[in-house]
């Protein structure tokens, strides 16, 4: 079973025409995440607190980052119509190594220079990540057919999901026998991305110059799908015309705020909680990332299949009950506050994650025309930035609350939070997104649009 699954990996396993796709894409898959995890709030969350010292708001900023910067999805969408796909994500790649390797030289300091080039450091490099993944996915839909492309990407994606659980397992004790070895530990981890970078830029897309003459010149493409006054779509039009897509953005909005308030607040408790024993570092990357992503891990073949044979909408009620499950497991564990009860949250997280990092890529293929499949994708990463913006904020402090500051010519006053409570109103939230998808749902079927089929 266990070869089999490894022979599974090989190109030769692959449908003919999308192999040498899969190699390079493969070959990134294995070396880029090396990088991109050393970004994660996981391993520079965990490391920001003990050794720079970071404060609650910008570990929320540092675990908000991979949301919040999806704001810049629609502006990625416009800056890359019309150019060649995988050579602008190799140059936004490239840049993100630059910035990896930049943290190596950062001051610990009394005056918080150190931290506040490490939070910036995280914004950027996730902010260049955000057009990457926009990319990644219109790549995928170009060059992997339907009924195969979530089994065929849930491959990389296990491959990228496999080092980001293994590589806070490596670093966690290396910083905690030296914190200082972070400074020889992300140049490294630079260096092992650049393979990823040049691999991918070996990519050949499929059918990309009759794309790249759409985006160009969207008048000249009589078959384009177009607003109702004739003129080419745009965000706007797009949720105001596509009902259906509409609809499953403003549920997957309720699911999101869940899962970043919930998230973000467990593993500052977790970390809070954890943060004085001498293996800090170690036990906090151990749960808040090794366990989470070795069970995403475990689970994204099965979900790679259920997403190959079911329509997002339905995909998404069984998806959701992981929300529901994994939300109310953290108020258990923090209310309790017994070490052994916070591994359950982080492993339903990992379920959870499983299906999540797949559908949040292809899911928008449901609904959207290949030809505008970024647009889509755009909209959708936009979203994802909005409620990245604050969800992860407001969960922190619900959570933790705050010191009194002065604003607008006004003291506010502190305040304590409301703790663990936090927990119930993210379990709101996730049951309230899943009762969206059982709706939606029931209007495709009946609308004998709910099957699995490109847009």
């Amino acid at each position: 079973m266990i070869q089999r699954a490894i022979e599974s990996f090989h190109p030769a396993r692959q449908p003919w025409g999308t192999r040498k796709a899969f190699r390079q894409e493969l070959l990134t898959s294995a070396t880029l995440p090396v990088a991109v995890a050393m970004l994660d709030a996981g391993v520079v969350g965990v490391f920001g607190v003990v050794v720079f010292g970071i404060s609650p708001t910008q570990f929320a900023t540092i675990a908000a980052a991979p949301m919040f910067v999806n704001l810049l999805g629609f502006i990625w969408a416009r800056a890359v119509k019309g150019r060649r796909k995988t050579a602008f994500a190799g140059m936004l790649m490239s840049a993100m190594l630059v910035l990896v390797a930049s943290v190596a030289v950062l001051p610990k300091d009394e005056q918080g220079y150190g931290a506040a080039g490490l939070v910036a450091a995280v914004v950027l490099g996730r902010c260049l990540m955000a057009g990457v993944v926009m990319l990644r996915s219109a790549v995928w839909r170009m060059n992997f057919p339907r009924h195969v492309r979530a089994r065929i990407t849930g491959k990389f994606v296990l491959m990228a999901t496999l080092l980001f659980a293994a590589v806070p397992a490596v670093v966690g004790p290396l910083l905690d026998r030296d914190p200082q070895l972070f400074r020889v530990i992300y140049p490294v981890a630079a260096l092992i991305g650049i393979v990823g970078v040049v691999a991918y830029t070996r990519i050949r897309v499929r059918q990309e110059p009759a794309l790249l003459r759409s985006e160009r010149e969207p008048h000249a493409d009589e078959d384009l799908p177009r607003r109702r006054d004739g003129r080419p779509h745009n965000f706007v039009s797009v949720l105001r015309e596509d009902a259906a897509f509409r609809s499953y953005m403003t549920w997957q909005f309720f699911a999101g705020i869940a899962n970043m308030m919930g998230n973000t607040a467990f593993a500052l408790f977790v970390i809070e909680e954890i943060k004085d024993r001498d293996n800090a570092n170690t036990l906090g990357m151990l749960l808040t990332t090794t366990v989470p992503l070795a069970f995403a891990t475990l689970t994204v073949p099965l979900w790679s299949k259920l997403l190959d044979r079911q329509h997002i909408a339905r995909y998404r009620i069984s998806h959701g009950l992981t929300w529901v499950i994994g939300q109310s497991a953290c108020y258990v564990a923090a209310v309790t506050g017994h070490l052994w009860l916070f591994f359950i949250p982080m492993l339903l997280r990992g379920v959870m994650q499983g299906g999540g990092m797949i559908a949040w890529t292809l899911g928008h293929n449901d609904f959207a025309d290949k030809r505008l499949a970024a647009l889509y994708m755009g909209i959708h990463q936009t979203l994802t930035g909005v409620r990245g913006a604050f969800a992860p904020f407001l969960g922190v402090w619900l959570l933790t609350g705050w010191e009194g500051f002065s604003w607008i010519g006004g003291e506010v006053p502190p305040w304590e939070g409301i703790g663990p409570q936090v927990f119930i109103i993210t379990t709101l939230f996730a049951i309230v997104a899943w009762l969206g998808f059982v709706s939606l749902t029931q209007k495709l079927n009946a609308a004998g649009e709910g099957e699995a089929s490109d847009g």
